[in-house]
Formats: C-alpha cells, sequence, structure tokens
C-alpha cells in the first residue's frame, strides 16, 4: 500500500478521535468523517508500517445515521469532526470511546450509561479563541485547518451564538478602518494576533493578542465595541514570544473591573487567564453531581487538586467542612483567594500554589489521618504520574475525576486501580458535534486485607 492508491473500502468500526476505520492486506485504515457500514472510495494519504490514513474521493453506501451539516466550513476547519452524524448516534459513538479506551489501557470492562446529552448541540460555546490573518489586505478572522497553522476565514461558528458574531464583526471593523497588521509567525512580524472571546451570562470578557508591548487604540475598539449593546470588558494580552501559546500573563484591563457573575450561587469573575468550561449546561450538571457526591459522603475535608480560580473550590465550600486548593499558577492562586473571601468562604478555603504531587502527601501528613476526598479536574494530557504516585501515598478515601479525555482517564484509573475501585462513571456531552467527551468518575478506596 503506498500514498496515492484508490481502494474501495467498507468501514468496520469508529477510531478514537471519530473517524470511521476500514481493514486490508492487514492495514489498518483511518478515514475521517465516515461511519460504519459506509463503502467508500478513498485515496490513501498518509502510510506507516502497520496503519494507513485516506480520505473519502466518494462515499458508495451512505449510512442511515448520516446527515448534511448545516456548517459551510465543516472538514475544512479543525474544530467539529461529528456534524455529518446525527446527534443520537454521536452519544453512542463517544460511549463507546469510553468503553473502548477502559478496554484497552486500564484492562477495565466498564458498563455505564448513556451519555448525558448537552441542552443545546448548537450554540452551546461560551468560549472563541481566533487567530488573525491578512487576506487581499483586510485582517480576517477564522480558525486553523486540523493539525495545521494554516488559515480557514470563518463568517459564522455554529457552536457559538449571535453575541460572538456582533462582537466579531465590530472587531474587524475597527481593525481595518485602522489598517492595523497581523502577526505573521514565520516573520516574527504584524500586530494582531489572537481574539479571545469568553462569554458569562449576558456578558463577555474581550482580549485581543498582540505582538508589541504597547497597543494604542483600545479607545477605537471600546466605542465600536459599546455600540453593539452587550456588556463586555476588553483587555489587551501583550505576547511578543516565538510561541504558539495564545496568551502571557502580561495583560491589562481597559474598562472598570473584571466581569462578575454567579455559577450555582457562587461568585465569580473572569480575567484572560481563568479556565471555564465550554458548555455552561453541562458544566453545572457536573459541577452539581460532584457536590451531591462530596454532601453523601462521611468526610467533608477536600482536596481540590489542579483548582484553578477555585470556582469549584467555592461550590464545595458550601456543604464542606474544609477545601484545600492546590494550583501550580501563582496568578490562578491570588485570583482563588479573592474568589473564596467574596463568596465568605475565606476561612473555609485554603489555597497552595505548587505541584499536586509534591503538596498532596505533605498535605496527607498535616491532616494526621483525617479522612480527606480529592478532586483532579487535569488538562487533556490527564495528571502527571508523579501526582498519582502521590495520591496513593496520601490515601484519600475517594478520588473525583473529571476529564476531557477517555484514553489519559484510563490510563490514570489504571494506576489507580490497585487501591481503588471505580463506583461511578458517568459521560457527559461537553462538546457536540466534536468527537470529545467529558467523563465523571468516582474511585472509593479498598479495603485493605
Amino acid at each position: 500500500m503506498q500514498k496515492g492508491d484508490v481502494l474501495e473500502l467498507t468501514i468496520e468500526s469508529v477510531g478514537m478521535d471519530g473517524e470511521g476505520v476500514a481493514k486490508q492486506d492487514g492495514m489498518v485504515i483511518f478515514v475521517p468523517f465516515t461511519l460504519v457500514g459506509e463503502i467508500v472510495k478513498c485515496e490513501i494519504t498518509f502510510v506507516k508500517k502497520s496503519f494507513a490514513k485516506a480520505k473519502v474521493i466518494k462515499l458508495l453506501k451512505a449510512s442511515e445515521h448520516r446527515v448534511n451539516p448545516i456548517c459551510p466550513h465543516f472538514r475544512k476547519c479543525g474544530g467539529c469532526d461529528m456534524q455529518h452524524i446525527n446527534y443520537q448516534r454521536q452519544l453512542e459513538i463517544k460511549k463507546e470511546n469510553i468503553v473502548n479506551c477502559f478496554k484497552k489501557y486500564a484492562g477495565i470492562d466498564v458498563n455505564i450509561n448513556k451519555v448525558v446529552p448537552s441542552k443545546d448541540v448548537f450554540y452551546y460555546r461560551n468560549k472563541a479563541q481566533f487567530p488573525l490573518f491578512e487576506r487581499n489586505g483586510k485582517v480576517c478572522l477564522g480558525f486553523y485547518k486540523e493539525k495545521t497553522h494554516d488559515f480557514v476565514e470563518i463568517e459564522k461558528c455554529f457552536l457559538l451564538g449571535s453575541w460572538c458574531d456582533k462582537i466579531t464583526a465590530a472587531f474587524l471593523k475597527v481593525a481595518n478602518d485602522l489598517k492595523l497588521t497581523c502577526y505573521n509567525e514565520k516573520k516574527h512580524k504584524g500586530l494582531l494576533r489572537h481574539l479571545v472571546l469568553r462569554k458569562l451570562n449576558e456578558a463577555v470578557s474581550v482580549t485581543i493578542v498582540v505582538n508589541s508591548k504597547k497597543f494604542n487604540y483600545t479607545e477605537d475598539f471600546v466605542k465600536e465595541l459599546s455600540k453593539i449593546g452587550i456588556k463586555f470588558s476588553l483587555y489587551v494580552s501583550y505576547n511578543t514570544e516565538k510561541t504558539n501559546l495564545i496568551m502571557t500573563n502580561a495583560f491589562n484591563l481597559y474598562g472598570d473591573k473584571d466581569i462578575q457573575t454567579e455559577i450555582l450561587n457562587i461568585k465569580t469573575f473572569v480575567n484572560p487567564m481563568s479556565f471555564m468550561q465550554i458548555n455552561d449546561y453541562i458544566r453545572d450538571m457536573i459541577y452539581t453531581k460532584v457536590k451531591d457526591i462530596v454532601s453523601a459522603s462521611k468526610s467533608k475535608i477536600v482536596v481540590d487538586s489542579y483548582s484553578g480560580v477555585g470556582v469549584l473550590s467555592n461550590i464545595i465550600a458550601s456543604i464542606a467542612d474544609k477545601v484545600y486548593g492546590i494550583e501550580i499558577v501563582p496568578q490562578a492562586v491570588t485570583n482563588a483567594n479573592q474568589l473564596a473571601k467574596i463568596n465568605g468562604f475565606d476561612k473555609k478555603i485554603i489555597n497552595i500554589c505548587g505541584d499536586s504531587a509534591v503538596e498532596l502527601p505533605k498535605l496527607a501528613e498535616q491532616l494526621n489521618n483525617q479522612d480527606f476526598i480529592t478532586i483532579l479536574d487535569p488538562p487533556r494530557k490527564g495528571c502527571d504520574q508523579k501526582v498519582l504516585e502521590g495520591l496513593l501515598k496520601a490515601k484519600p478515601s475517594k478520588i473525583i475525576y473529571i476529564s476531557c479525555n477517555p484514553a489519559t482517564l484510563a490510563r490514570d484509573v489504571a494506576l489507580l486501580k490497585q487501591n481503588y475501585k471505580i463506583t461511578l462513571l458517568e459521560p457527559y456531552d461537553m462538546f457536540p458535534h466534536t468527537s470529545h467527551v467529558e467523563t465523571l468518575v468516582c474511585l472509593n478506596r479498598k479495603e485493605q486485607k
């Protein structure tokens, strides 16, 4: 099998990124945007010793689960990868992916309920990060093609609401009226790098990321944004590094103050460095479930690892006796302390700046064998092995793990299962029309024989 070969394939299963999987001549072939049972004419685009990738030339037999995507940019940008699949089947595929990951990486056969669906399958995202680029002498925004830095100009994203369309239109008008330049990563020249938007209830945090240490156009943007009738705060993030990181810790707020809102009756605020789950409805369901688990537990001492700015810590503090937040980013810890104070939990919450791998065992010693619960909410790469080893040493009675990646979740559970058993595994569709899924797992410590 060689690159460029044209084959007729029958799709037999689903890959972990939602793509179709076929087999021929002992090779596994991954074919994006296909479904089980479909027959496709495709071209081989990539070949390794044991697997290959292909793109569809012609769909010869379509699945009953195939639908027409509503977005004209589908298959072009690196966002959605499941818009061609009806929603019920999307949920089934995500469930199958979790089951397969636990079998493959943890050696565990899991029985799980259906994936909890999102209330909205379009217009559900509360956050957008748009790279900025020039085309025909004009500032444009969009997304990158999957696994590239090639730009795809976007007029409208169907995962984002009309609030986003209004703000991007105002931003582009000012940027083009002022004839501002866009960043070229190869030449490391140009001013505008990214536009980052984050919506909290009816207010929006707007951040312009620039390749400069100063920005003289904030009044122009504030004036135009004020016309569209949306409450907003404007930040400028200064990023002059040759890096793929969108923002640095250097940013200024132009306006009155950080946006404040409430999540499950907890007051919170947002700035460009705050982490927030991108689907409000699913976030609230997961946080409520975590709160219920803690409330039903004997222990009322909770350690919130990867605690960020402390939203979940404050939610848990409303029913716990003591909450310890562990976070490695100093600015996030500062924000977490502020959050605890404005919610009246500064006597209940102790925020620790440090690595969970180091701080968890130390904290366990300080608690002097008191029973406690640990919450984990790591990034997609999962927990560092040292964190898991620290957990095993600290011996919490219960571990509540929130994950956006079934593969790394299963890998981490494989290490924990020597001392812990799964008592709850519940998936949530945080990301409709993508292959991603959020999973909540509760593990109880096994009784020592």
